[in-house]
């Protein structure tokens, strides 16, 4: 049977007609409307409103989907002045148009542009609109404000934009525009703001954009825009932020970029530029933001740098820049970020680096509050023993890749914020201080392919947050320490290519999160240990090329996600155990050079893939494992299978990012969610949703919950990778006509008792629990056989006993609880009605709308299966609806209404999915 709420005597629906007045006055503050205020004044005059205006919006709402209708509910009457997003004139003439983050869904096509030219400002971001903007927007002419940002929307931008002669400001970011920019954007002379970031633009930079002199903001980025950099560009002496990158420019930058002496943000990165940096780029006095990187800039960093004074980051990376490191970089005292990767430079760090903090520096060792360096990729020398100090603010150090030398200093411990430490692929000798153990928040600590000896410390086992332990290719020997298997959060261990030898004894399976184990090309001797078939989310297991004897355990077949198993060049004898063919995740297996013998049991691995490919085969898996991956390969990787995000891979929006697709290795698609938000200085806006969708999947396993194959934090663009859903979300499949019918009632019953289970497991199985919060149809994805898949965790909260939990509101208008709304502390309640309206909609084939009753009485008499009768999706035609399935329906329906009731009693944290 269908998952069921455990509730004593559920009531039946009851439908709160008059709720609509609280309604108004609750989402006013929902979407901080200063419409409203507006429009009470009006409403006390008696206005009734211009009827072509009043026509023209009704007709509009007409047009939209039902969830938006339900949304603009107070669209009705002659006077448009209450109407949510709507404010008014002294005479009652609608100037403002704000209907930004509602959930709207539909076109601009029923919107009769004619009928509003009283318009100053319309602004719909943030919805789902789709379709092509209207010629007939360039009716508006006394529009000053323009923002149709993060859509749907495709197709050319008109030319009758050029009509907005007033226009001030211009955001249509974050959609999917094509073509080229209008010639007739240079008519807009009193533009101060063009934001074309995101879209899929073409063709050149038109010279006329020297025309908007009184432009301070202009963002074109990141695009398919080519050609030269224009040199009229210098003629906007207004511009305090130009953002160009992630495009195809080719050339120079021009020199007449100096003129932009009022810029204090400057973003080129990401393209074909070419040439020297030119020294004009000294006059920009007011530059805090320089990002230059990946592009094929060359010859030295000019000393016109110095003059940077305000400069906060500095980003060369990815370049041919050749060349010593400039002593002007120490002029920059108000530096705190510098990317100098990837390039061409010789010699040594120079010592007037210290400058960068240090009121009277003498070396790098000063910088005391250096917040994140990195150095990777270009060929520095030196030795690093004694060149870093104490960096109490630092985080993120990354030294990888160069021929530096020396030893791992005692000091890096007293570094106490440092989360990331990367000395790779460099020559440092000597042993692991073992006072490492002290660093309480290091997650990363890469120390692999240098010449480290002694033994692994047993003090490592303190560090208690570590997600990522690699020390391999070394000459480290001795036993691995048990206390390693105190590392509960760690996800990748990779020891391999070292010295280590003897029995392998950490109780491995104490690290529960282990995703990833690497043992390889060492002397471990004796049988494989037993304890490993415990660690269950093992995905990667390598322990080739040893010394290990005996039959191989027939209990590995326990390891259900095992997806890579290598256990070649040692001395193992017996049969391939037949409980292998339990492994149905497994792909990649290598059993040669050992002294096995009998049938090859029915696994996947072995049937759909000839020998000589599993070494590929096991590349493309391991490329997919988060934080186990050479992060530049995978970032250019994800970079070339969706042609840099190009527009034929999107799929839709995630809750705080664009969703692509991509097939990543052969007959293996994925879902890719870029993070949409960008702040100046290039940190994502959406850090904390991020960080936080990372953090709940480590943390989750379900099978109808989205699987996570890992995650890349670039400069530039951060994103995430995810299992390809083929049907993609529930919200689709309903709103489709022909997908719909195609989806029967047994396969939505099954949908909502996924959706239950994998809520019962996060609220109940979870440690600590875990909630999603802003649980909605568009973010339950379908698997090819409907089955459902919960994703889109960037609003997910671990409900941790020892914490307050106190939060911002999160959620969805029209799944969010009522009483819950304005709360700060979340619950398992948040999920709970949210999960009554997807059921809901589940069977109703949209979104229930009026039927979420604000309200519900207990002494309603509505008898519900009279009811259900009418609001069932009448596509599948519910009079045929068998006896079994007819019971599920019910059983829904009156699970989905016991969830929505407002009193709390119904929605205890004691709530039951079984």
């Amino acid at each position: 049977m269908v998952s069921s709420l455990l509730l004593s005597n559920p009531s039946p629906l009851c439908v709160f007609f008059f709720f609509s007045l609280l309604f108004l006055v609750n989402t006013t503050s929902f979407y901080g409307a200063s419409a409203s205020a507006s429009s009470t004044s009006f409403s006390t005059i008696h206005t009734t409103g211009n009827k072509d205006e009043v026509e023209a919006l009704l007709n509009w709402k007409s047009t939209l989907d039902n969830h938006s209708q339900f949304l603009l509910f107070s669209w009705h009457g002659n006077n448009p002045c209450p109407f949510t997003g709507v404010a008014c004139n002294d005479y009652g003439a609608i100037t403002h148009l704000n209907l930004s983050h509602l959930n709207l869904t539909g076109t601009l096509d029923g919107l009769n542009f004619s009928c509003l030219t009283s318009v100053v400002s319309f602004e719909l971001a943030n919805n789902s609109i789709y379709g092509s903007i209207p010629s007939e927007i360039g009716r508006l002419t006394s529009l000053l404000r323009l923002d149709l940002s993060s859509n749907s929307l495709t197709g050319l931008i008109p030319r009758s934009i050029g009509n907005l002669t007033s226009l001030s400001l211009l955001v249509l970011s974050r959609n999917g525009f094509s073509g080229s920019i209008p010639s007739e954007i240079g008519k807009l002379a009193s533009l101060i703001e063009l934001d074309l970031f995101f879209n899929n633009l073409t063709g050149l930079i038109p010279r006329c954009i020297g025309n908007l002199t009184s432009l301070s903001i202009l963002l074109l980025s990141p695009n398919g825009l080519s050609g030269f950099i224009p040199s009229k560009i210098g003629k906007l002496t207004s511009l305090t932020k130009l953002d160009l990158s992630a495009n195809n420019f080719i050339g120079s930058i021009p020199r007449t970029i100096g003129n932009l002496t009022s810029l204090s943000h400057l973003y080129l990165y990401e393209n074909g530029l070419s040439g020297p940096i030119p020294s004009e780029i000294g006059r920009l006095a007011s530059l805090v933001m320089l990002h230059l990187s990946t592009n094929n800039l060359n010859g030295s960093i000019p000393c016109s740098i110095r003059n940077l004074t305000s400069l906060s980051l500095l980003h060369l990376f990815e370049n041919r820049l050749s060349g010593p490191i400039p002593l002007e970089i120490g002029s920059l005292t108000s530096l705190v970020k510098l990317g100098l990767s990837s390039n061409n430079f010789t010699g040594s760090i120079p010592h007037s680096i210290g400058n960068l903090t240090s009121p009277i520096p003498t070396s790098l060792e000063n910088c005391s509050t250096l917040i994140r360096l990195s150095l990777v990729g270009n060929q520095l020398t030196g030795n690093i023993t004694k060149a870093f100090g104490i960096y109490p603010h630092l985080y993120f150090i990354d030294l990888s890749h160069n021929h530096l030398t020396g030893e791992l200093s005692w000091k890096w411990e007293r570094c106490r914020n440092l989360t990331s430490l990367k000395i790779s692929n460099n020559y440092i000798s000597g042993k692991i201080p073992a006072i490492f153990g002290r660093m309480a928040q290091l997650q990363l600590l890469n120390l692999s392919s240098n010449s480290l000896s002694g033994e692994i410390p047993r003090e490592l086992g303190s560090m208690s947050r570590l997600l990522e332990l690699d020390l391999s290719t070394n000459s480290i020997m001795g036993n691995v320490p048990t206390e390693i298997g105190l590392l509960s959060h760690l996800a990748h261990l990779n020891l391999a290519s070292n010295n280590l030898s003897g029995l392998i004894l950490v109780p491995l399976s104490s690290c529960k999160s282990l995703l990833s184990l690497n043992l390889s090309r060492n002397k471990f001797l004796s049988n494989i240990p037993l304890e490993i078939a415990n660690i269950q989310f093992l995905e990667v297991l390598d322990l080739s090329h040893n010394l290990l004897s005996g039959s191989i355990p027939g209990e590995l077949g326990k390891l259900r996600m095992l997806e890579v198993l290598n256990i070649s060049h040692n001395s193992l004898s017996g049969p391939i155990p037949h409980t292998f063919g339990d492994m149905l995740a497994l792909t990649s297996i290598d059993v040669s050079y050992n002294d096995l013998e009998g049938p090859l049991p029915n696994v996947k691995a072995f049937n759909e893939a000839p020998f000589e490919d599993n070494n590929e085969r096991a590349n493309d898996l391991d490329f997919m494992h988060i934080l186990s991956y050479d992060g530049k390969v995978f970032y250019n990787r994800i970079m070339e299978v969706t042609e840099g995000f190009d527009s034929k891979y999107y799929v839709g929006e995630g809750s705080y990012g664009i969703v692509y697709k991509a097939e990543i290795s052969k007959g293996q698609m994925v879902a890719i969610k870029q993070t949409s938000s960008l702040q100046e200085d290039g940190e994502i806006v959406d850090l904390i949703s991020f960080e936080r969708e990372i953090q709940a999947f480590m943390n989750i396993r379900h099978h109808n919950i989205v699987k996570f194959y890992g995650f890349c934090s670039h400069a530039q663009r951060c994103f995430l990778v995810y299992e390809y859903m083929e049907r993609g979300s529930l919200r689709t499949t309903l709103n489709d006509d022909e997908r719909a019918i195609e989806f029967p009632w047994d396969k939505r019953v099954n949908v909502v008792r996924g959706i239950a289970n994998a809520l019962s497991y996060m609220h109940h199985e979870c440690s600590p629990s875990l909630i999603h919060r802003d649980l909605t149809s568009n973010n339950i994805l379908l698997d090819q056989h409907y089955e459902a898949h919960i994703s889109d965790f960037g609003t997910a909260r671990l409900l941790r006993p020892d914490s307050s939990n106190r939060t911002l509101i999160a959620g969805t208008i029209g799944y969010i609880a009522p009483e819950l709304a304005f709360s700060t502390i979340p619950t398992e309640k948040c999920d709970v009605y949210s999960f009554g309206v997807v059921a809901l909609e589940t069977i109703m084939g949209k979104h229930p709308g009026d039927h979420v009753s604000w309200e519900c009485s207990s002494s309603s008499q509505i008898e519900l299966p009279m009811m259900l009768k009418d609001v069932l999706d009448q596509r599948l035609s519910p009079s045929r609806l068998h006896l079994r399935d007819a019971q599920d329906v019910v059983l829904i329906a009156k699970l989905a209404f016991a969830c929505l009731q407002a009193n709390t009693a119904s929605t205890e944290h004691e709530t039951n999915f079984t």
